[in-house]
């Protein structure tokens, strides 16, 4: 049985995920280091001297330092984090979700990447029995778009496992051989 994500996978992406976390948490301090500090200095500086000549100054970085914190924060959560966030959930469901083990036979690669839940993925063709009379033979399972494609030919049959329609492993039943390629 080839499996398609393995355990060292897991515990990068975990750990990818915490990095993000404590980078955010970090530039977080900074922000309210900063903040901080302006607001001390200009409330030190009105009492001692009773003079607001910094509070301008102050007032525009502050506001600058937090308009430029928010979209960082908007670009930051938007974009990669939520792209890691979706894929740790997905392999966190992998390994407790019902999975469903089918046999089926190869017929081709979907090229075209799509979206479910957040992580994008290219499809698998497999011709297999219908559950009942009538149904549909065709399924198209998804393989995470990162991954390489399995090596495998039309023809071949297969003995693969899913989660929510998304391979998790496969195993060859018989081959088709075909002739070298030159």
């Amino acid at each position: 049985m080839e499996y398609i994500f393995n355990e060292q996978e897991r515990q990068d992406a975990y750990r990818t995920k915490r990095r993000l976390w404590l980078f955010w948490i970090a530039v977080l301090v900074v922000f309210l280091a900063v903040e901080a500090a302006l607001i001390t200095v200009n409330l030190v500086d009105v009492s001692t001297t009773r003079s607001r000549r910094f509070y301008v100054p102050f007032a525009i970085l502050g506001i600058t330092a937090a308009v430029l914190f928010a979209g960082f924060s908007l670009f930051f959560f938007s974009v990669k984090f939520r792209l890691t966030r979706k894929y740790v959930k997905m392999l966190r469901d992998i390994d407790r979700g019902l999975k469903d083990t089918t046999v089926g036979r190869f017929t081709a690669f979907d090229e075209d990447i799509g979206e479910k839940d957040g992580v994008f993925f290219y499809s698998m063709i497999l011709e297999c029995n219908p559950l009942k009379r009538g149904d549909i033979t065709t399924r198209k399972v998804l393989i995470e778009k990162t991954k390489p494609k399995p090596d495998v030919s039309p023809g071949d049959r297969l003995r693969f496992t899913t989660h929510a329609n998304i391979l998790v492993s496969y195993e060859f039943l018989s081959r088709i051989s075909n002739a070298p390629k030159e």
